[in-house]
């Protein structure tokens, strides 16, 4: 028989082991999903794939010890003056990520810039609480697309008088998902969806180490470039260069940035810096602008990014940069404006697991590598030829339906004016001190909303044109004091234009 006094010893050795295993339970599992720092002592990897005309570009990254370099990149060409395509890019980037050894890594995929919409809005303050749910449901308002058919992404710049400044980037969902779905079935995981032009401009920022910079990325035939604030893509432009030597491309870019140079003086306090890419002959620009300007060269970047060699895409090393450096506040399209929480990192139970896993490989599977790479090759090709097919069979269907199109579209310019035609008429008959914050257009009718010196004199000059008719005002013009300007709402029928009640009847009557 037992002790009352044993059993009361056990129970409480019992106990005590209880409670010690239960002090060392949270610290194990501290331990499993402890984060291990990624990008200081566990290397953090980006690979990006920048789609550019003729050619695509895939770029691979790593930030160790907070230092970030490029370990290395490929160049493809494509056919000159167009975009890869959605099957051979897939095929090309599961190519890439062999040949720099970087095979399941998630891609970010970097998309051009006219593939994006980009818009301003102001929004009250109240909604910043849920923001991603109000920008999701006033998409369609503030850009040409819905939040089904686009994928998109924001930014907040800043609080003033109750509003909030808001930067708003959209693209066509049915585009991008023809890439992502080639991307899915190579087993390619798309991490992220940026912008090229933010990229170039996040790898001015940090080359030049300039906050709020205009930047521009040149190129014998074209530039292109952007309004950069606290690192994040306000506004971009651009235009062709095609036919202009050295002193008439300095003073064509001057002209452009002109304008931009004295908004973001107004708004900083003070001149920007031009952070320039691609053209020595740059520098002028300064004289011409009052603005410092710094070029930077492919030897800058190469220095700056620990490259190994030169002539790297801007485009493609932003990407990059967008996911290791901590400073950038490029655009992620893929999320949609919501992100979520940060959950706990296995890092320490994945290193064990795979470590276990290293040890069961059988090396029997290494010689397959090299048959691998060479029928990857084989697809890649297969998939580059498909193109053409295709191309000589839509010519074919095109051939027998030509006719047609071409009559319905002569047929339907010939029946009311075409929406450029409009545009450039409003923008011929507006005075100079005039403009227009809003205008809407249908098959019969325009809205315009505005604001001009003197609302009264637009009236008879727009009853003037050929192209309206039955021209007033929809609502009363109310003078802006801030603005010292008339703010007016127009509405007009297009001169000619048939309503779908009439056109019914004229087909009745034809029959």
């Amino acid at each position: 028989m037992i002790p009352g006094s044993a059993i009361e010893r056990l129970s409480a050795s019992g106990a005590e082991f209880a409670a010690k295993a239960g002090k060392l339970r949270a610290p194990a599992w501290n331990a499993l999903t402890f984060p291990l720092m990624e990008g200081m002592i566990v290397p953090k990897k980006a690979v990006s794939a920048s789609i550019e005309k003729g050619a695509l570009w895939v770029v691979y990254g790593s930030r160790f010890l907070s230092k970030i370099m490029v370990k290395d990149f490929r160049r493809y060409a494509f056919e000159e003056g167009r975009y890869p395509g959605p099957d051979g890019l897939a095929s090309t980037v599961s190519i890439a990520l062999r040949e720099l050894k970087a095979e399941g890594t998630g891609i970010i995929l970097c998309i051009p810039g006219d593939w994006v919409i980009m818009r301003t809005a102001q929004l009250p303050s109240t909604v910043k609480e849920n923001i991603a749910d109000v920008i999701s449901y006033e998409l369609d308002r503030l850009t040409p697309f819905s939040s089904e058919n686009a994928y998109y992404d924001f930014r907040v710049m800043g609080e003033s008088s109750g509003m909030l400044s808001v930067v708003i980037a959209a693209a066509r969902a049915d585009l991008v998902n023809q890439y992502l779905d080639a991307l899915r079935e190579k087993s390619i995981e798309v991490e992220k969806i940026t912008i090229n032009l933010s990229n170039t401009g996040t790898l001015c920022s940090y080359v030049s180490q300039e906050k709020n910079p205009v930047f521009l990325n040149v190129s014998p035939l074209e530039y292109e470039g952007g309004v950069l604030r606290d690192n994040i893509l306000l506004s971009s432009f651009g235009d062709s260069l095609h036919g202009k030597d050295g002193r008439s491309k300095i003073e064509a870019m001057a002209a452009v940035l002109e304008p931009v140079v004295a908004a973001a003086a107004k708004q900083n306090g003070s001149p920007p810096a031009i952070v320039c890419l691609g053209d020595g002959n740059c520098g002028e620009l300064g004289d011409q602008l009052n603005a410092p300007v710094k070029v930077l060269s492919d030897n800058d970047i190469k220095q700056k990014l620990l490259a190994d060699k030169e002539g790297i895409s801007s485009a493609a090393a932003g990407g990059a940069l967008e996911s290791l450096w901590s400073g950038a506040r490029g655009f992620n399209l893929l999320v949609k404006g919501a992100y979520d929480r940060a959950r706990p990192s296995m890092a320490v139970t994945l290193v064990l697991t795979i470590l276990l896993l290293v040890a069961l490989i059988p090396y029997v599977l290494l010689p397959l590598q090299k048959e691998e790479r060479r029928l990857a090759e084989i697809d890649r090709q297969i998939s580059l030829r498909k193109e053409e097919v295709m191309k000589v069979e839509g010519l074919r269907k095109e051939a027998d339906v030509l006719m047609n199109e071409m009559a319905a579209i002569r047929a339907f310019k010939e029946a009311r004016p075409m929406a450029l035609v409009i545009l450039r008429e409003l923008t011929g008959i507006l005075p100079k001190t005039a403009w227009l914050t809003r205008i809407k257009m249908t098959e019969t009718t325009v809205d315009i909303e505005g604001y001009a010196a003197s609302a009264s004199e637009i009236l008879p000059k727009l009853e003037q044109s050929q192209y309206f008719k039955k021209v007033e005002f929809s609502s009363p013009t109310v003078r802006d004091t801030r603005l010292n300007a008339d703010r007016f709402v127009m509405k007009m029928e297009i001169e000619g234009s048939v309503k779908k009640g009439e056109e019914k009847e004229k087909d009745g009557a034809k029959k």
